[in-house]
């Protein structure tokens, strides 16, 4: 009789899922801003995604795009650092080391080079869980059959 309780003290404990410990999509929705690193040079195409998904997210959050340009692995050092909030333009393959150090989001568009391929993703920070569900969400819904 005394685990009918445990179902309850277990759902207790999960009111606010998903979270975000650094408080991410809190510091967006109250600050209005989502600051972005944009690899520089990156293709035009998957830019051009990423921008209609970026426009979905400032839609969902009430916030607007604050744009940093610069290169690759840098913005990504700079995200893990919690200084930016997403990172875009980049491509990444499956056996990329960063997909262990940040959140790489659903795959927008698929690159075939040769026998290499790689897919442009929306890059978040990891642990970030209710700001990654919600550009998770926004890309499916902008890009449904990636």
């Amino acid at each position: 009789m005394k685990f009918v309780w445990l179902p309850l003290l277990l759902l207790a404990g999960c009111g606010d899922i998903p979270r975000d410990p650094e408080g991410t999509l809190e510091t967006v929705r109250a600050s209005r801003a989502i600051r972005v690193g944009v690899v520089e040079g990156a293709e035009r195409g998957d830019m051009a995604v990423a921008d209609r998904i970026l426009t979905r997210v400032a839609a969902r959050t009430g916030a607007a795009p604050m744009v940093v340009g610069g290169t690759l692995e840098p913005l990504l050092l700079r995200l893990e650092a919690g200084q930016l909030d997403l990172v875009v333009g980049g491509r990444f393959d499956a056996k990329s080391p960063w997909a262990k150090r940040v959140a790489l989001g659903l795959p927008y568009r698929r690159h075939e080079e040769g026998k290499a391929a790689t897919a442009s993703h929306i890059v978040a920070r990891n642990g970030e869980n209710a700001w990654i569900t919600l550009v998770e969400r926004e890309t499916r819904a902008e890009v449904p059959d990636r």
